[in-house]
């Protein structure tokens, strides 16, 4: 059996802290797991303050991803304000291949946290984890999130009209 997955946390960037989920983490994700400018690009729908206290009682266990299909799923906590801006996950899709995601509160849009958050899981999946590959699904009408791939060196592999796919192998990283 494969080994599980696991980081060391936090994650430190120059203004985000990656780390695990914590109860008191609810007001923040209320700001944008209810925002449809947010959600209409997740696998989520809008939620209520009670849809998301139970989406945060699954994600503060997700430090780690044992087998196929289990996630590690991390907030973005700015470091000079202590808010959580958003979250990040890879999504463990064969022993060295992950799928990224990250979601960001639509006020902090345009600063580069995005970019800086997935590169930083990014980086530590391929350094600590010893991922191969990584791939990404954006939905076509998020023109920015493209751009986040595009600046973490990922490539489009195909593309239809609900989605675009996009990967990042170890062996091909700048």
């Amino acid at each position: 059996m494969p080994a599980a997955w696991s980081l060391p946390l936090p994650l430190l960037t120059p203004r985000l802290r990656l780390r695990e989920h914590r109860p008191g983490d609810l007001d923040d994700l209320v700001v944008f797991h209810g925002d449809e400018r947010v959600t209409r690009y997740t696998p989520w729908p809008v939620r209520d303050r009670e849809e998301t206290r139970r989406a945060l009682g699954v994600r503060t266990g997700q430090v780690r991803a044992a087998a196929t299909g289990d996630a590690l799923v991390l907030a973005v906590e700015e470091v000079a304000t202590g808010t959580v801006v958003g979250e990040v996950l890879l999504l463990r899709t064969g022993d060295d291949e992950a799928a990224l995601g990250y979601a960001l509160r639509a006020d902090r849009w345009g600063r580069g946290l995005a970019t800086e958050a997935a590169g930083a899981l990014v980086e530590a999946g391929f350094a600590v984890l010893g991922l191969r590959r990584l791939t990404a699904v954006v939905v076509p009408a998020n023109s920015a999130s493209t751009a986040v791939l595009g600046r973490l060196g990922f490539s489009p592999v195909s593309a239809d009209e609900e989605r675009l796919v996009f990967e990042l192998r170890a062996d091909r990283r700048g």
